[in-house]
C-alpha cells in the first residue's frame, strides 16, 4: 500500500470515530507516548463488533502488545496522560488510536475495519 492511501484510510478512521473528540483521536502514523506524571486508570471497551488488539505505543513509537479483545470485552490498564494507544484488527492493521488525557477514564473502540487489509 502506498503512503498516500495509508494516510487517507487513517484520516477516514479518525473521522469515523464518532465516540471521541478530535483532541482525543490520533493518526496511526507517527504517534508515540510522551513522559507524564499524571496517572490515569483507563478502560478500553471493544464496541467495534470485531476483534481488536490493544497496543501501547512506546516513547520511540513502537507498538507494545497489552491485550486482545473480542467484541464486547473490556480491558482496564493504568496509564498516563499523553500515552498513545493503538487498536488493531486480527492481522495487525491499525484501525483506531487514542491518546490518554487527564480526566479521561474510558475509551470506546468503535472504528470498523474496511476489510481491505490496509486499515
Amino acid at each position: 500500500m502506498n503512503l498516500q492511501r495509508f494516510f487517507t484510510l487513517m484520516a477516514m478512521v479518525v473521522v469515523a470515530s464518532i465516540a471521541v473528540s478530535q483532541a482525543e483521536a490520533a493518526s496511526c502514523s507517527g504517534a508515540r507516548s510522551k513522559k507524564s506524571d499524571t496517572k490515569i486508570a483507563m478502560t478500553f471497551v471493544n464496541k467495534s463488533g470485531e476483534f481488536r488488539s490493544v497496543m501501547w505505543i512506546d516513547f520511540a513509537g513502537k507498538p507494545v502488545p497489552y491485550a486482545n479483545l473480542n467484541p464486547g470485552e473490556k480491558y482496564q490498564v493504568d496509564t498516563f496522560a499523553t500515552h498513545a494507544w493503538m487498536f488493531t484488527d486480527g492481522p495487525g492493521n491499525c484501525v483506531e488510536m487514542f491518546v490518554a488525557k487527564s480526566g479521561s477514564s474510558k475509551f470506546n473502540i468503535t472504528a470498523k475495519s474496511t476489510g481491505a487489509g490496509g486499515d
